[in-house]
Order: C-alpha cells, then sequence, then structure tokens
C-alpha cells in the first residue's frame, strides 16, 4: 500500500486548512444542521418582569439535539401590550441549553404574560402572572418542569433553575426541613416512617396564597404525596400561619388540596355568633364576634383564622383542629421507636406578666400595653434517639415594653428548663434581640443553631443573639438577612436548611457531619425527677380498694426517681411518702404508689417533691373527690381534664 510523506511545509499548510474550517466553517454548519423546534420542545424557563436594569426570558431547549429559533419571537399578552421582540437570524439553542433575550418595557409589573411564538406568530408556549418583584424571577423547576408558584429572589439566568428543587426523602431517614421562606418560618419534620409535622406557613403579604402553594409543592416535592400528619400554627401571626382566605394553612386546606389528620392550634379565642355587637346570621364578623380566651396583641390574621377555623360549617379544619397540651407526649405521636415529641409550651403557660402576679393566660386583649402575640407561641421539643431538637415559634425571652404599644414577656427562661440540652435549636422570632436570651442558649447549649429570616428592617438576627449562638456551636441562616449583622463564622445557606439522620445519632446538616449528644436533657445532663409530673390521682377509692397516685414521665429517657417523696397538702395532712429506692419510670411510662386513708376525701392537694422533702416538682389540688372517680391529664402529661372520670390506673389516660 502506498503511503502519502507530507514535508514540514505541506503539514504546515495542512494544519491551518483544518484550523480553518474548525474556526470558520462551524456556524454555517451548525446552522445548517440545526432544525426549528417543534412546539413543547423549547419553553419559556425562566423570567424577571420587573427590573430597574433590565427585564429578560430565558428560552430552554428539553431536545438532546441543537435548534434553530432565528426569527421566532418573544411577546407579551396576546393582541395587546408592547411589540413583539424578534429572535436574531443565526440564533442556534444548544441540546439541552438556554438562550436569553433581554429588553425593557414589555412586561407589566402588575402582572402579564409572557408567549413564545412561532415565525408565524402561533403561541408555542405561556406563562401568566398577577404580580412581580423587582429582581425576582418566575422559573421552571426543574428546567422545563413545572412552574413554581411563586417568585425566588435568587434568579438562575442563563443557567440551570435545579438548585431550586427540593430534594425527596429518602425512607428510613429522619429529617427536618426549615424551608427558606425569606422573613417567616416554615418547617417540615420527617421520622423514618414517614410521619410528617408541618409546622407553620409563611406569607409575605395578608392578600396572597403563594405561600401556601410554594410550601404545598414543597410537601409534593419531599414526600411524594399531599397528606401531612400534623400541621402545627406556632401562633397567629402572617409570616407563621397566613391570611384565612388567602393563604397560609388555609391556603393548604382549601385550594392547594393538602390534607392533614390533625391540627394544632393555640387556645386564642373562638367564634361566637351575635357576640359583642355582631348580628346572629350564622357568618362571622371578625371585627366583632370574637371571644378572646388567652390573648394580648391581635389582628385580622387571628380573628379571621379564628373565623375559619372555630366554625363547624368549615369542615376541612373544624374536625381536626385540636388545642395544643402542655406537657403532652401523644397528641403529637410518631410511631417510630425512639421518637417523642413534647409539647413544652403553649398559651404561655405558668408565665407570669412583669408584676410576677398576674397570669399571661386570660384575655388582656383590652390592656392599653398587652403582651405580645409571641408571647403565647408553642414550643416543641422533637426526639428521635439521641437527637433533640427544639423549636417555639417567635417566644420572647425578655420583659420590655415595645415601642408599637405592647409588651414582651420572658417565656423563655421557663421554658428552657422544660427543653432542658439539645443538639439542634431554630433560634426564637428569626434571631430578634428580644429572643433567644443566654440564659436560654446556655441551658439548651446546642451543637447546631438555626435562624429563619430574609431581608428585613428589624435588625433580624441581632448581633448578640449570633454572638451567643456561635459560642455554643455552629449557626447556619436560611439566608443573609440584615445588613447591619457581621455574619462572620456562621454559614449563609441561600436555601433551605436541612438536617439529616440514618440512625439518630449521626446527623448532617446540609452535608456537614455531627454527633447527638446522648445525655441531652435537664440543662445538658440527664432527665432528672424534676421532669416528672403528676398524672392521675385516685384519693377517693371504693371499698376494698386503695387510693393512688400516677406519675408519669413525658420523656425520651428511663428517670429513676428514687427517694422522691409524695405528699398532700404543705404543711399539714400524714407524713410524706417516700419513693423506693429503684423506682425508674421507663421513656413515656407511668409509675403509681397506692396509699391508705392519705388523701381527704373532701378536698386536699397531692405533690411530687424532689428527695429534699421541699422541693416541688408538680402539684395538683382538689376540692372535692367522687367515689371510684379519678382526676387525671388529657392526654397524658397534658392539661386536668374538667371533671373526674373512670380510672385508668398505670395505663395511658382518655
Amino acid at each position: 500500500m502506498q503511503r502519502f510523506q507530507f514535508g514540514p511545509k505541506q503539514s504546515i499548510w495542512l494544519c491551518l486548512f483544518i484550523v480553518s474550517l474548525l474556526t470558520v466553517s462551524p456556524t454555517y454548519a451548525l446552522n445548517r444542521a440545526a432544525a426549528n423546534p417543534a412546539a413543547g420542545q423549547v419553553l419559556i424557563n425562566e423570567f424577571v418582569a420587573r427590573s430597574s436594569v433590565t427585564e429578560w426570558v430565558e428560552l430552554f431547549n428539553t431536545t438532546g439535539s441543537d435548534l434553530d429559533i432565528s426569527g421566532f419571537y418573544i411577546d407579551d399578552v396576546t393582541g395587546g401590550g408592547g411589540s413583539p421582540k424578534v429572535i436574531p437570524a443565526n440564533t442556534i439553542i444548544p441540546a439541552n441549553g438556554y438562550y436569553v433575550m433581554e429588553f425593557t418595557n414589555l412586561l407589566n409589573n402588575g402582572g402579564d404574560d409572557v408567549n413564545f411564538l412561532d415565525p408565524s406568530q402561533v403561541i408555542f408556549d405561556s406563562k401568566s402572572y398577577s404580580s412581580s418583584t423587582a429582581e425576582y424571577s418566575y422559573y421552571r423547576s426543574p428546567d422545563g418542569g413545572a412552574w413554581s408558584s411563586v417568585e425566588t429572589d435568587s434568579p438562575t439566568k442563563g443557567s440551570t433553575n435545579n438548585v431550586n428543587l427540593s430534594e425527596p426523602w429518602v425512607p428510613g431517614n429522619f429529617e427536618i426541613r426549615i424551608f427558606d421562606v425569606e422573613q417567616g418560618d416554615s418547617q417540615l419534620i420527617i421520622f423514618p416512617s414517614g410521619y410528617t409535622i408541618l409546622i407553620d406557613v409563611r406569607e409575605a403579604s395578608w392578600n396572597t396564597g403563594a405561600g401556601a402553594a410554594f410550601i404545598a409543592q414543597k410537601i409534593r416535592d419531599i414526600t411524594g404525596g399531599s397528606h401531612v400528619n400534623v400541621g402545627v400554627l406556632s401562633h397567629h401571626h402572617l409570616d407563621h400561619i397566613g391570611y384565612a382566605g388567602y393563604g397560609g394553612f388555609w391556603g393548604l386546606l382549601e385550594v392547594e388540596g393538602i390534607t392533614f389528620d390533625k391540627i394544632v392550634d393555640r387556645n386564642a379565642g373562638q367564634w361566637v355568633d351575635g357576640s359583642n355587637g355582631g348580628t346572629v346570621d350564622g357568618l362571622c364578623d371578625p371585627d366583632f364576634e370574637i371571644d378572646w380566651n388567652w390573648a394580648g396583641t391581635n389582628s385580622g390574621t387571628s380573628r379571621n383564622w379564628l373565623c375559619y377555623a372555630t366554625n363547624p360549617a368549615n369542615t376541612n379544619i373544624y374536625p381536626i383542629r385540636e388545642i395544643a397540651q402542655v406537657g403532652s407526649t401523644t397528641q403529637i405521636d410518631p410511631p417510630d421507636v425512639g421518637a417523642l415529641v413534647t409539647i413544652s409550651q403553649a398559651d404561655a403557660e405558668g408565665i407570669t406578666l412583669v408584676d410576677g402576679v398576674t397570669p399571661l393566660r386570660g384575655d388582656h386583649t383590652a390592656l392599653a400595653l398587652p403582651p405580645s402575640e409571641n408571647d403565647y407561641s408553642i414550643a416543641l421539643k422533637i426526639t428521635y434517639e439521641d437527637i433533640d431538637y427544639a423549636t417555639a415559634g417567635d417566644t420572647d425571652g425578655e420583659y420590655a415594653t415595645s415601642t408599637f404599644g405592647y409588651t414582651y414577656n420572658d417565656v423563655e427562661t421557663d421554658l428552657a428548663d422544660r427543653f432542658g440540652g439539645v443538639d439542634i435549636m431554630r433560634a426564637n422570632h428569626h434571631g430578634s434581640d428580644h429572643s433567644t436570651n443566654q440564659y436560654y442558649v446556655d441551658t439548651l447549649n446546642p451543637d447546631v443553631s438555626a435562624i429563619s429570616c430574609g431581608a428585613n428592617s428589624y435588625g433580624h438576627p441581632s448581633q448578640r443573639v449570633l454572638n451567643a449562638l456561635l459560642g455554643t456551636g455552629d449557626v447556619y441562616l436560611t439566608n443573609y438577612c440584615s445588613p447591619a449583622t457581621n455574619y462572620a463564622g456562621a454559614v449563609l445557606v441561600e436555601g433551605d436548611i436541612i438536617i439529616r439522620s440514618a440512625d439518630g445519632s449521626n446527623y448532617t446538616v446540609n452535608g456537614v457531619n455531627y454527633v447527638a449528644n446522648p445525655n441531652n436533657g435537664g440543662g445538658g445532663g440527664s432527665y432528672s425527677i424534676s421532669d416528672i409530673l403528676i398524672n392521675e390521682l385516685y384519693p377517693n377509692a371504693n371499698s376494698g380498694e386503695p387510693e393512688w397516685i400516677e406519675l408519669y414521665n413525658p420523656t425520651a429517657q428511663a428517670i429513676d426517681i428514687s427517694g422522691g417523696f409524695i405528699d398532700d397538702i404543705a404543711g399539714g395532712g400524714g407524713a410524706a411518702k417516700v419513693i423506693p429506692p429503684g423506682t425508674v419510670i421507663p421513656a413515656g411510662g407511668h409509675w403509681t404508689m397506692d396509699t391508705s386513708n392519705f388523701f381527704n376525701n373532701g378536698g386536699d392537694d397531692a405533690r411530687l417533691l424532689e428527695s429534699d422533702g421541699v422541693t416541688v416538682v408538680d402539684s395538683y389540688t382538689y376540692g372535692s373527690s367522687t367515689k371510684g372517680s379519678s382526676f387525671y391529664r388529657s392526654p397524658d402529661g397534658g392539661t386536668w381534664a374538667g371533671s373526674a372520670g373512670a380510672p385508668t390506673k398505670g395505663t395511658t389516660n382518655p
């Protein structure tokens, strides 16, 4: 076979010829090879409709081939608005790639259509919107997928939108998702069994349901369905529950098709038809017909929610709504071994105003300086195996008066002792300087703290709070929030904070590894008798039966109560009865002591004392008793029932 040989000069010319083909011809060849797209092959993928710099529309090629979109158009509303913008000649959108057109004054800030038209101006794709935010974008997630129902403050012009996806939950994992909802809160907790708890649904304004749509999509992305076991409304503020009739929890239930087994709410009040000068007409007037129970400041958010939630006609909410039972470990009851959810606080149980006497529980709506709605927040301690997580809405941590005409009240100091040590803590009230006091930080002593916040003028998070949390461990924030804060040492996620664990001991926070402390509780040490509750009392026994008192352990760990005392009224009655050595109450378990002629039938106190015989751990006072009936908390560890009932000695209360 004859072989051709090239000399140095011929080789150089050959190389130049090949280079010329590569550098001059490809565009021509590419244009010749690329076909025009068929309908559905190129989609509007993202756009910014309101900008001080430039509006833009991004197109996405859903196919694996280059496509020629020369002579196609970007337009706004059909039959009106600006003139269609033609896409220049020789415009190739690469396989699975992007094309961006920039322009000004085409898309309306207050709502418009975005259209992608073929050369004959037939609509190939279209997206409508009702409002726009400056420098925010509407986007598909993932590229070419479903449209997000809300805008993002982090447009991805000319690049993938996949960063906005919510990764699905991995069955068998314990997960906490603290969603990036800007200046607000929303969390989803998932146990290994798939049992879910949704805490709060933020809306940015009273007349929007965008937050509900956003969280509904998160739920579907993560769980693969539209059902949540328990919804929890931490307190009645717009950035936590939305506005009934538009969004928030109402939007999930009435618009987005999200279903719940139960909704746990605080006991602010209820609708009473015709009350406070309203008209008896079967319709709730939020300005008049709310009878308040435990409330201070109130707003249309709370009034409209109560009009909705306490009306029996609203069958998506009324049958499943429950009032939070403080101390309960069964009202929210995951089936997983090693799982425990304790309602540690709600409606400011046991908290007083600054005078140290007046309970926060009560109708304080008429006070010149009413307590903040924040003070009534529901607090949860969520445990899975060794991992303890604390979250408490917008709970305050100081006594102070706001310039806005209400008071802050210190709930956190008491709550800190109820929580004890934890591994992970969500900072209260977005890191407000009125919350997350030093005692709270020192007592919970978390390895990881999370702050949910967005751009704001409140100074959230405060420098004091951030520094205090950094003193105990790592701090993660959903966003860069107040520009007045120095974030050095903290992790700015600019997205969801995601905690994951496969074994209940080792866990990750956005990919960083941590190990849980198995001895959390009681301020960082083991749980003790101080965590035990009197759960049931049988003071007036039937003939042949003993009297008895039942204790309950609401924690996730067994507690040795040896050496403590059961006593009746202080300074009188019988001698205190010592709890025998070796007495241990299992996690979530019961223990009873039988007595005889100890508790008075006509009224007495029942008290649990620490081993010093003086310090009162828990007590219950009754005025009279009925033979064969018991006084009891409902459910276990919850509030005391209003009347005596059938005894359930050593077992779960109704």
